[in-house]
């Protein structure tokens, strides 16, 4: 086992345990702790650090303010600082203390106290002082009385040699700092990028030296691998500290379950950590087969998808934008919702039981429905919306549903989404969704789609015949799609589908009408999830007639109630069927079977009867 080369706590300042110190220095001594030395070796930033070590030795404007995101290094620069310097004590102020003890309206007279304490402080110890102030914004956010204090006190720090370094993040400076112009210009920036991969490795290394784990990794691009796994996969955080939180986790199920430090001990740290499963793979040879299995009757939509998803699962796709770009069109109720829900299962491993009814079967499924964001001023509304979600989930199908219904103005904002593969949120923090699948629908221009059933075969004897790839790409089917930009484009009133977006879609998926042997095979679809929701949830076998499909849609279901979609078909099963089945198991809690029939002549069957005379019973059954 390899001896770790930093201890973990160094001695502090001697200086501290004063007994004058306690005594001259009461506001010191409550509300600071002196800065600990890193536990580990720093690596990088030696720029920065040389930059920080020139601002403390300026003799006017010494006064630091480190911006960077959370996990950027900030302490750790001051640290490096502290370790060269030994002509200065640093001490670094318990904000988190003085806010609790202190009102905003004293508060700025406790930093008052505080800084009017240095000159004791200096002649009891002989050294100059360096206050570091972490979330230095909570100050600027909480009180007024105290920002006005701490004007004076920072102009003065370098004749009394005091020296403040304040640390905050891009997004509180930008929000609260930088509109104090007077505060601003007592500070010396100093930005803190994110390191590269080169000093990310090398820290790496540095880590599992000290962790007495650098001869236990099996792979020479394991920390490169880290490094490029993170950052795909966890953008939400900065590195190095998403790198080494990593590495930290993989230690321990090294340590603790004698685990080999590889790339699938990486991959699963991610999964549990981020819920992202980056060890599968979707096959992209198998899609087209599951869509069609699962979306029934739409052989040319499950066609081009597939086309398109070889290009994002060969990884070929821009890596400036999200994955891959759809536009659903078609009717109301023909599957577009449902294609994309698929998709989200077979593209990130969720659930693809049919019979899951978990949330969590949808976890990487994100849907707006964009008749929200109708009025100009929802804009704001839907830019917070949307980025907090991809925020949480960088990795989703994203279903924007009805986009002819949404403003001009969110219009504008998903252009970017698309063009750019990134947002800025209300705080000024970039989402970044080139991980991301999104999904136009629209319902414009949806007349044209009586047509559709000429380029495409729909279900015949319950099962889906599959275009050939041949006829699939044919120039009549080409010039069909044009048909549809223009009908989509040209729809007059309020349905009518935003022009500018059309260049920026990487796919135009058409869906055709639904015809009644589709819907009936729908609704048997939907007899076997209820047959099985019946014995799970009550122990109940559930029988029923085989002629119920036939009696929803053809006996049932009013002539093309919405354009060739299913919704009608399946509203009509719940309130024929469902309805009366969970009548029956409430009313007959001991029973151990409901039998569904129907008993007289449908009027299809009967060309001379004008009115249907079928019914449906339903029956509970004891033994």
């Amino acid at each position: 086992m390899e001896t770790n080369t930093y201890p973990i706590v160094r001695s502090m300042h001697t200086d501290w345990l004063s007994e004058d110190l306690k005594k001259k220095c009461p506001y010191l001594m409550k509300y600071t702790n002196p800065v600990r030395y890193s536990p580990r070796k720093i690596i990088g930033r030696d720029q920065e650090m040389l930059r920080l070590a020139a601002i403390l030795s300026a003799p006017e404007l010494c006064n630091a303010c480190l911006i960077g995101e959370a996990g950027s290094g900030k302490t750790m620069l001051v640290q490096g600082v502290m370790e060269k310097d030994t002509d200065r004590s640093y001490l670094e102020i318990n904000l988190a203390k003085m806010i609790a003890d202190f009102s905003p309206v004293t508060l700025g007279n406790s930093l008052t106290q505080l800084f009017g304490e240095v000159d004791v402080f200096k002649r009891i110890t002989d050294r100059e002082l360096v206050l570091f102030v972490d979330e230095f914004h909570q100050i600027v956010q909480l009180s007024a009385p105290a920002v006005e204090a701490m004007k004076p006190l920072l102009a003065d720090s370098g004749t009394r040699g005091v020296k403040v370094i304040a640390a905050t993040t891009f997004d509180e400076f930008r929000q609260y700092i930088l509109p104090n112009k007077p505060l601003v210009e007592r500070f010396q920036r100093l930005n803190l990028g994110q390191p590269g991969r080169e000093m990310v490795v090398a820290i790496l290394k540095g880590m599992a030296k000290q962790y007495g784990v650098a001869s236990h990794q099996y792979n020479n691009s394991l920390y490169e691998m880290i490094y490029e796994y993170t950052n795909r996969y966890i953008p939400s955080s900065s590195q190095p500290r998403k790198s080494i939180r990593i590495l930290d986790a993989m230690v321990g199920w090294h340590n603790a379950a004698k685990r080999r430090l590889d790339v699938r001990l990486l991959a699963d740290v991610i999964q549990q950590s981020e819920g992202i499963n980056i060890a599968f793979k979707a096959d992209a040879t198998k899609i087209k087969k599951y869509l069609d299995d699962h979306v029934y009757a739409q052989s040319y939509a499950t066609l081009s998808i597939s086309n398109r998803m070889h290009i994002a699962v060969a990884d070929l796709n821009d890596k400036s934008k999200p994955m891959s770009t759809f536009l659903f069109t078609g009717s109301t109720g023909v599957g577009k919702t449902e294609m994309a829900k698929q998709l989200a299962k077979i593209l990130f491993r969720d659930s693809t039981d049919q019979y899951d009814q978990n949330q969590s079967s949808n976890r990487h499924f994100i849907r707006f429905d964009m008749s929200e964001y109708a009025r100009p001023e929802s804009v704001d509304h839907f830019r917070k919306e949307i980025s907090a979600r991809i925020w949480e989930r960088p990795f989703s199908v994203v279903l924007l549903d009805e986009i002819e219904k949404a403003s001009a103005e969110v219009t504008r904002e998903l252009l970017q989404v698309i063009d750019d593969g990134r947002l800025s949120d209300e705080n000024g923090r970039q989402v970044v969704f080139t991980n991301c699948y999104i999904i136009i629908t629209t319902n414009a221009g949806s007349e044209i789609y009586k047509n559709l059933a000429a380029f495409t075969n729909d279900i015949s004897g319950g099962r889906a015949e599959v275009l050939d790839k041949e006829r699939a790409e044919s120039e009549g089917l080409i010039q069909y799609i044009k048909l549809i930009k223009e009908s989509i484009t040209t729809t007059t009133a309020d349905n009518k589908f935003p022009p500018e977006l059309l260049g920026r879609i990487d796919c135009i998926v058409p869906f055709q009408p639904l015809s009644e042997d589709t819907k009936m095979r729908i609704i048997g679809n939907k007899m076997d999830n209820l047959i099985y929701e019946v014995l799970k949830k009550h122990n109940k076998k559930l029988k029923m007639s085989n002629k119920i499909p036939e009696f929803i849609v053809k006996d049932n279901l009013d002539r093309d109630p919405d354009q060739g979609g299913a919704r009608a078909a399946v509203a009509k099963f719940e309130e024929q069927v469902v309805a009366r089945v969970a009548r029956c198991i409430n009313e007959n809690p001991n029973a151990i079977e409901i039998n569904v029939r129907i008993s007289g002549d449908m009027a299809f069957e009967n060309k001379t009867q004008l009115k249907s005379a079928a019914c449906i019973h339903v029956n509970a059954i004891y033994n």
